[in-house]
């Protein structure tokens, strides 16, 4: 689920500010708030298991972020598009594949986030605020091809090739929403509900089931249905929040969802408890359906331990399974 609502992590707002009519005098352009990422350490890289991402400033705003894989190889180019201040959109392209991240909101507060793959828009995200102007829910609008994505994070290492051109998969309706929770300027928990209706291939059933084990002799027969099986999902996500005192270089980036870019301090721990229920059924010719009923649990608690510079702000961090990320500045 999370790769889904990351998907949506690049997002940025576009600048109602303008010059008056009678007035030649450009407005004073705002230099904190949604869209505005002029943090006080500019990132000049970010390394991990990964590869290497290059930041590349262009005075206070971040132009683009060139990513290399560890060979040294170009994976990847974000480049990053302001109104004033403001960033306005942000283009990505990683294997040829480009993806674009356009913004728009209502005075100086975001109000929705559109992500387009190849000029076909694949995600709408609406997003609303709470009293103090921070951003406590997002409501998702996806297609197809992003609910594959988390059908493969719930059910297994599912290939859902097909469903990127909707020959194998059919999404009927969903309702995706995150709520988030404030504590100061750290979000202290963030909600995820997800009601998920869709249609699935036995081709791609076959992938994370085994239909040997579960029907016997009639899995060959069963295997030969043609059309789409009813598949449905519910998940239910709690993720609680733990942070240090130190400075996070990548609050007020351009990200909405992950508190990594929300907050001003460094999440320590971060407590993920939830279920996924996952019904499918087989509608088996001559014998009628054959539902199958799991529930997935999503719980983990993941520790991150930093060390910082004498301002304050991250070297590395490194998660309790032994992966780190590593930062540097611009002197």
């Amino acid at each position: 689920m999370k790769k889904i609502l990351l998907a949506v992590c690049a997002i940025a707002v576009v600048s109602l500010t303008g010059c008056k009519k009678d007035d030649p005098t450009p407005e004073p352009q705002p230099t904190t708030g949604e869209g505005i990422y002029n943090p006080e350490a500019h990132i000049a890289t970010v390394s991990n298991d990964d590869g290497t991402q290059h930041w590349v400033w262009a005075g206070s705003k971040l132009d683009r972020i060139e990513s290399r894989d560890l060979e040294g190889e170009a994976a990847g180019v974000q480049q990053f598009s302001y109104n004033g201040n403001r960033v306005s959109s942000i283009t990505q392209t990683v294997e040829g594949i480009e993806t674009e991240t356009r913004v728009t909101y209502s005075g100086n507060l975001i109000s929705a986030i559109g992500i387009y793959t190849d000029g076909n828009r694949s995600v709408n995200a609406t997003v609303s605020h709470n009293a103090g102007n921070k951003i406590n829910r997002i409501d998702l609008d996806v297609d197809a091809s992003y609910i594959s994505t988390l059908l493969g994070d719930l059910i297994g290492d599912i290939d859902l090739g097909g469903a990127k051109n909707g020959s194998k998969f059919t999404l009927n309706n969903a309702d995706i929403y995150a709520t988030l929770e404030w504590q100061g300027d750290n979000v202290s928990r963030m909600i995820i509900n997800a009601d998920i209706n869709a249609g699935i291939t036995m081709e791609d059933i076959s992938q994370f089931i085994d239909l040997t084990e579960v029907l016997g002799a009639a899995a060959a027969f069963v295997s030969l249905i043609q059309g789409e099986q009813p598949l449905t999902i519910s998940l239910k996500d709690t993720i609680d929040y733990t942070y240090d005192d130190q400075h996070n270089p990548l609050q007020g980036m351009i990200g909405m969802l992950d508190p990594q870019v929300l907050s001003a301090n460094n999440y320590t721990i971060m407590d993920n408890h939830g279920m996924a229920d996952v019904n499918l059924t087989i509608n088996i010719p001559m014998a009628g359906p054959y539902p199958i009923e799991r529930s997935v649990p999503v719980a983990r608690v993941m520790d991150f331990v930093y060390t910082y510079n004498n301002a304050g702000f991250p070297l590395t961090v490194t998660d309790d399974q032994g992966n780190q990320t590593t930062y540097t500045y611009q002197e």
